[in-house]
């Protein structure tokens, strides 16, 4: 599909299941997908996945699924289903799946992700020059544009090289691996002596809509793409945020720099986080970010663009 055609005809255009592994079974490779809940074009996605990719199996991480996303799923072939509903975090789902891949390399996707026509044929020659790699996302809400954040890694469609994951893998615990999901994962390949990259050649359509679901309510309210979140929700998300960012990374990339200066700031501002007993855990947990933790709030200047790329962020780690 070219650039100029609609990706709205793509997604709702009825289209039969075209199953590239029957024909291509020799580039086999695991697909891995964790869920909780999806959006109305889940069915539609599968069809790009199996359409693009020859999948020897599709590994879902059932994390408490909230809707029917399962029983979309089982319509597929070659589909596993693993019950981690005992697990509380992103994180944790997706290290499990990655020990369940018995394929040399294996694709991880985000259940809100349309692959294009030509997208693993462009990917995978890659996997030669990289052991964990993505492409840019183009986003489709209203419109489709291109979300290329040069700071951090690709996300959302990846391909990647077990081996790369197996020094570091059990460091992930059942905590706060969420939204910077890409940072963490990146930053286990990197350590145990892998190469990652990152593939300009193609993209992956990336999915923000609303879809009615028990237990969640993320209305879209603005054209900055704010969700309807409650102030629960809201806390948890930025506590999880500063507390993986401290655990599980550096203060080396200064987009991850910003993004805890911020998210700590709210903390100290809107939820009134106890800061001598968070600086305490900072110091036991990882003392390199001591100097990024104060209890001094500064005014954020954050321009109008920025707001609407960090709500979009915290969009696409969801």
């Amino acid at each position: 599909m070219s650039s100029n055609q609609s990706i709205y005809k793509e997604y709702f255009t009825p289209k039969p299941l075209t199953d590239r592994f029957l024909t291509d079974a020799e580039n086999g490779i695991e697909v891995i997908i964790p869920v909780f809940h999806t959006n109305e074009l889940w069915y539609v996605n599968l069809i790009s996945i199996y359409r693009e990719v020859p999948v020897k199996r599709l590994l879902i991480s059932d994390g408490g699924v909230i809707d029917n996303s399962l029983e979309i799923v089982k319509q597929f072939p070659r589909v596993e289903i693993f019950n981690h509903r005992e697990f509380k975090t992103l994180g944790k789902c997706i290290a499990e799946l990655i020990k369940e891949v018995k394929t040399e390399h294996f694709i991880y996707l985000h259940s809100d992700v349309y692959l294009p026509e030509g997208w693993f044929d462009k990917m995978i020659p890659f996997k030669s020059k990289y052991d964990w790699f993505g492409c840019p996302m183009r986003i489709t809400i209203l419109t489709s544009f291109d979300l290329v954040e040069p700071r951090r890694p690709y996300a959302g469609s990846q391909i990647g090289a077990k081996k790369a994951f197996m020094a570091g893998i059990d460091k992930i615990d059942d905590d706060y691996v969420y939204r910077q999901e890409d940072f963490v994962f990146d930053k286990i390949v990197t350590d145990a002596g892998f190469k990652s990259g990152k593939v300009e050649d193609i993209f992956h359509y990336h999915q923000i809509m609303y879809r009615e679901s028990k237990g969640m309510d993320l209305k879209v309210k603005s054209v900055a793409i704010e969700t309807n979140t409650n102030e629960w929700e809201k806390k948890r998300a930025m506590d999880m945020q500063i507390r993986g960012i401290v655990k599980y990374l550096d203060p080396i990339e200064p987009f991850v720099i910003d993004d805890y200066k911020f998210q700590l700031s709210e903390m100290i501002v809107k939820y009134e986080l106890d800061f001598n007993e968070f600086k305490s855990w900072v110091e036991t947990i990882n003392p390199k970010w001591l100097p990024y933790t104060v209890d001094k709030v500064q005014p954020l200047k954050i321009s109008f663009m920025k707001k609407v790329r960090y709500k979009l962020i915290e969009l696409l780690k969801d």
